[in-house]
């Protein structure tokens, strides 16, 4: 433990000073590429999202699993993403973070474009049919794996590139592109094609283009990363670990140590437990914003609300748009303000105070104000979900430098992935039981339940740093 530390302090004070001396247009010219990589991994979430009922008839309905199937798709991703971070954590952490990037957009868009270009059972018959959904599952599953370890890695890069001053804002363009802007572009996408197509097109082939039309970003963004260089925290970290099997060699004339020789994994396990089960509980509600309230919420309103297709999803472009253009001054927030009160801040408001009010609304507004409710709510839900920004600088900070890829990749995918990507199919099946138009729903529940989760993981983290249980921040001490 306290050999890592030390490599950590070596590392830290060398780069502190050349990152300060870096121009904006350097530092823009390394975070942009590098953030970019997210819009792809986003903009594919959302276009299943969005054409989920479309999925659904072609490729589980007619007693094929129907949406509590689809939703099921939607999860399987995001149950192989912590495989995933897992997997490029190791690679970030051991061969560098440039080349894992590399490798995650390549299979990411690979799979994003190959699902558009799937038999279904509507356009094919029974036997292409079943190929074409087993193949859309293993899709979903290589998705899931890419997935887990582009946005962590990217994020652990931008943070080692920039000054730790304005982490934050360099940080917030993750969300400008990626988790929030690729799903304002995804939502604009389809609002076009319904409003083009009719719902026969759509079914039979209109569902396919966003898929397919996904090559065109990715290319520039596969182009864009050939030219990122390595950071140079983990140049310093690859040296200090040399610099300390020269000198065990040298004086003992034995093999490595094993705590030099232990992968990031095993090392995180022996080491750092407590910040793995902090950043997974902690990030479980952001999870439940990000893909409960909005984007299983669309179908929601949708069907109990008679929203026209079109208009549903024109409600969710609004809902992603205003944290768009809202992310760069939150993250300016999270430099002045700091990461864990803005965290806070975002749970406590997304998670608690407005998810069961807003689908009550939602489910007993007149018919005459559906419309007008909706994208009243979704104007709340966009402001609220700027918020979550946060999260990027705060689950980083858990980790230090050696095994930092690895554990925000790990911590991020089970937190956000698993309590997130499970949202939608949870909220679906509890509807059986809780009826929609109850004084609290399925879906508000649920998001209630992992923000008092969450909330309970920042406040428990808050405690064990001050018994000297935890270190919280691993790049900057304050503001936090």
């Amino acid at each position: 433990m306290a050999m890592s530390e030390a490599r950590e302090i070596k590392q830290v004070g060398k780069t502190k000073d050349t990152k300060g001396e870096m121009s904006t247009g350097e530092i823009l010219w390394k975070i942009l590429p590098a953030a970019g990589g997210s819009f792809i991994e986003w903009y594919e979430f959302a276009i299943y999202s969005y054409v989920n009922s479309y999925i659904t008839g072609n490729f589980f309905a007619d007693g094929h699993g129907g949406s509590l199937a689809t939703w099921a798709g939607f999860a399987l991703t995001f149950a192989f993403r912590p495989l995933g971070g897992a997997m490029f954590g190791y690679m970030a952490d051991r061969v560098g973070r440039a080349p894992a990037m590399q490798l995650t957009i390549v299979l990411m868009l690979v799979t994003t474009v190959a699902q558009g270009c799937l038999p279904s059972f509507y356009c094919c018959g029974e036997g292409w049919g079943w190929f074409g959904m087993i193949i859309l599952l293993m899709f979903r599953a290589l998705q899931g794996l890419s997935a887990g370890g582009e946005l962590s890695t990217a994020a652990v890069y931008i943070s080692e590139v920039s000054p730790a001053r304005t982490l934050g804002l360099n940080l917030s363009w993750i969300s400008v592109s990626g988790a929030f802007g690729a799903w304002v572009i995804a939502a604009l996408v389809v609002f076009t094609l319904e409003s083009l197509l009719t719902h026969d097109e759509m079914l039979s082939w209109g569902w396919r283009i966003p898929y397919l039309t996904s090559i065109c970003p990715g290319a520039l963004l596969i182009m864009a990363r050939r030219h990122l260089t390595e950071t140079e925290d983990f140049e310093d970290m690859v040296s200090a670990v040399a610099e300390e099997k020269a000198t065990s060699a040298s004086e003992t004339g034995e093999k490595t140590p094993a705590e030099i020789t232990r992968t990031p994994l095993a090392e995180l396990w022996t080491n750092y437990k407590l910040a793995l089960l902090v950043g997974s509980l902690g990030t479980a509600g952001i999870g439940a914003m990000w893909y409960v309230v909005p984007v299983y919420g669309v179908s929601f309103i949708q069907e109990y609300d008679s929203l026209a297709q079109n208009e549903a999803t024109l409600s969710a472009m609004v809902a992603y748009l205003i944290p768009t253009l809202l992310a760069p001054p939150v993250g300016m927030l999270v430099d002045i303000w700091g990461a864990r009160k803005v965290h806070t801040l975002g749970l406590f408001l997304g998670c608690v105070v407005a998810p069961i009010p807003l689908f009550y609304w939602w489910t007993h507004a007149p018919q005459n104000q559906a419309t007008m409710a909706v994208f009243l709510g979704q104007i709340i839900i966009g402001l609220l979900e700027a918020l979550t920004t946060a999260v990027y600088l705060w689950v980083i900070e858990l980790f230090p430098v050696h095994v930092r890829t690895t554990g925000v990749s790990v911590a991020y995918n089970v937190g956000i992935g698993i309590f997130g990507g499970a949202g939608p199919l949870i909220s679906d099946a509890l509807i059986y039981a809780i009826p929609p138009k109850s004084a609290i729903s399925a879906p508000a529940l649920y998001t209630l339940f992992t923000g008092l989760l969450s909330l309970s993981a920042v406040l428990a983290s808050h405690v064990l740093s001050r018994y000297g249980f935890l270190k919280l921040t691993h790049i900057r001490a304050t503001p936090y």
